[in-house]
Order: structure tokens, then C-alpha cells, then sequence
């Protein structure tokens, strides 16, 4: 079995590794050991549950390992059996330790916001109100640490996966084995495959504030952004920055400043001012694109998704927290 001093001993292969330092690492476990106690005490309190608590296995590994398990497996995104022999364990309970660990690890990160879904129907253009409004976490929160946040970029990004199945029961026919009819949301035309999209929310010095719900390698950047429960969270003054996949955005969010490149009209061309003006608004989006590479340095968000969608959004919340640690060390804001 790995040794955690052993490994800790070697900071900069530990960090490579898990994507912490010694010293991160053991702030980290600080900070998640109550957190554990009490989402573990909640499931042994549960309704139905027949044994007392105390009753019943106990874990094999614990709380430092079962963290160090499941930041190995977000950065290197070792398959469960590969894991099993590292740690001396089954591949199921490995996968057991991790998804029951994942929910509470982004508790203790300083993860951004994530809407657990996309709205059901799209942001009202500015200038309506919302009957209902919905609050996601607290966006006001974040607000209230940055007072002086004046500019957000958002930019999409996807992942492969593999092609949905048939559903049991139903013959293919001439249709392609593996894309049903209910399920092309996810074949993205762009990168040819199926993939899942998530769309980031930075600010200009580099800190991931808003995460979107998971959505389907085909549907359209706007859409995602205005089923997101972002741009309407936003006070009037903040700018909201876009790639071309944005292009329209303006006419959305009148109320709002809202920038994106200019688009090279069909069998025409840019003219020179349009041209320097897209290289001036690629120097502040590239802080999105550096904040996305961040995140796919954790394989567990590049890579082949081999894992249910409904864990896609969970794990990119917990790898955006490990890259927001990161941040906030080197500009001196951790918390923890």
C-alpha cells in the first residue's frame, strides 16, 4: 500500500501526483475532516436505516487516505482497479470511497458556483424580472469578497464521452448503433464526437467563479449561457467577455456591456480596426483559456468521461475548488 509520509517526504513528486502540496494537502484535510463527520453522521441518522450507529463495516483507509485515493484519481484518473491494487482494496470500494468523498471535497474547496441543471427555460431578456428569481449558492457572497470585480469571461469547453446506448428494449433498425434519436444532444459536430460542454466564468486575475451545469456536446454556447443562471445574477456594471460562439450576446443582455470579437462576414473580410480590435479583446480572454487549461491538467477532466454524466458536474466543481486553491495561495486569499 501507498505510505502517505513516504509520499509527502517527495514535495514535489506529491504534488505532481495529487495536484497539492504537502503542506496544501494537510490544510485541505483540516479543513474536510468536519465536514466528513457530519455528512457521515447524516447518512448512518438516515430514515429507514435499520442498524445503530457504530453498527455495521467501518472503513478500511482512513480520512487522509481516502483523500489522497480520490485526489489521485481526479488528477490522474487511474481506472478503480488500478487504484484497488495501489491502496490494497476492491475496485468497488474504491469507486464507493471516492463518490461518497467527492460531494464533501467540494464543500471544503473553495469551489465556484455550480447550478446542479441547466434552467428549463432560458434567462428573460434584461429589463423583465423574474417572477421567482432562483439563487445558486450565493453568487451575492462572491460579490461581497470581490466588490470591485468589473469584468467576467466565459468561454465553453468539452469533454468526449462515450456514445449513449440503445435503450433496452429498442431495435437500432437503420438507425446507428449507439445514437438514438432522444439522445444526439450529446454529438458535438465541431469536435466530431460525443462530448459533454461546460462553460467557465473567470475573472480577469484568473479565479473560476461560476461553473455551468453539464449540457450536450450539441447544444449552442448561447444557450448554455442563458440557461446557466449567470449573466442575470450580475450586478448592471460588470462586462461580460465572449469568444465568437457568443456572437448575438449583445442583443440578448441589453442591459449589460457585453464584448465579443468581431466575426468575419461571409465572402467578405475584416477590416484592420476590426482585426486589432479582436487581437485587444484575445488578450483578456486568454486568461478563460489559461483557467481552462488548469482544470484539464486533472485528467479526470480531459480525458475519455468513462463515469455516469450525472457525476461530470460534481468532479469538474472539486477539480475548479483544486485549481481556485491553487490561485488563492500564490495571491495570498486562502481561507483555509
Amino acid at each position: 500500500m501507498l505510505r502517505l509520509e513516504k509520499l509527502k517526504s517527495r514535495g514535489r513528486s506529491f504534488e505532481r501526483l495529487v495536484g497539492l502540496s504537502p503542506a496544501e494537502f494537510d490544510q485541505l484535510l483540516m479543513e474536510l475532516e468536519p465536514l466528513w463527520e457530519r455528512s457521515h453522521h447524516r447518512s448512518l441518522s438516515r430514515a429507514g436505516r435499520v442498524r445503530r450507529i457504530g453498527a455495521g463495516n467501518t472503513f478500511k483507509l482512513d480520512l487522509s487516505q481516502r483523500l489522497l485515493v480520490t485526489l489521485r484519481y481526479l488528477r490522474q484518473y487511474f481506472t478503480m482497479h488500478v487504484l484497488g491494487i495501489l491502496f490494497d482494496l476492491d475496485a468497488a470500494n474504491i469507486c464507493r470511497n471516492i463518490h461518497a468523498l467527492l460531494p464533501v471535497l467540494e464543500q471544503a474547496l473553495p469551489a465556484p458556483l455550480r447550478p446542479r441543471t441547466l434552467q428549463a427555460e432560458p434567462d428573460e431578456a434584461a429589463g423583465r424580472t423574474s417572477k421567482k428569481p432562483r439563487k445558486i449558492r450565493s453568487l451575492e457572497e462572491f460579490l461581497e469578497i470581490f466588490p470591485e470585480l468589473t469584468d467576467v469571461i466565459v468561454d465553453g469547453t468539452e469533454q468526449p464521452r462515450g456514445q449513449p446506448k440503445v435503450k433496452k428494449g429498442e431495435k437500432p433498425g437503420k438507425k446507428a448503433v449507439g445514437r438514438p434519436k432522444d439522445k444526439k444532444r450529446f454529438y458535438s459536430v465541431k469536435k466530431r464526437t460525443h462530448t459533454l460542454k461546460t462553460q467557465v466564468a473567470v475573472t480577469p486575475e484568473g479565479q473560476i467563479m461560476h461553473l455551468s451545469a453539464t449540457a450536450g456536446g450539441r447544444t449552442h454556447d448561447m444557450k448554455v449561457l442563458r440557461r446557466s443562471r449567470l449573466t442575470n445574477r450580475l450586478p448592471r456594471h460588470v462586462r461580460v467577455w465572449g469568444d465568437r460562439g457568443y456572437t448575438g450576446m449583445e442583443q440578448v443582455y441589453l442591459a449589460w456591456e457585453t464584448i465579443v470579437p468581431a466575426k468575419r462576414p461571409k465572402n467578405g473580410e475584416l477590416s484592420e480596426e476590426q482585426r486589432e480590435l479582436n487581437r485587444l479583446i484575445s488578450k483578456v480572454r486568454i486568461t478563460a483559456e489559461n483557467a481552462i487549461n488548469r482544470i484539464k491538467k486533472f485528467r479526470v477532466c480531459k480525458e475519455f468521461f468513462g463515469n455516469q454524466t450525472s457525476r461530470h458536474g460534481v468532479m469538474w466543481g472539486c477539480v475548479a475548488g483544486l485549481v481556485n486553491l491553487r490561485w488563492q495561495r500564490q495571491h495570498h486569499l486562502c481561507t483555509l
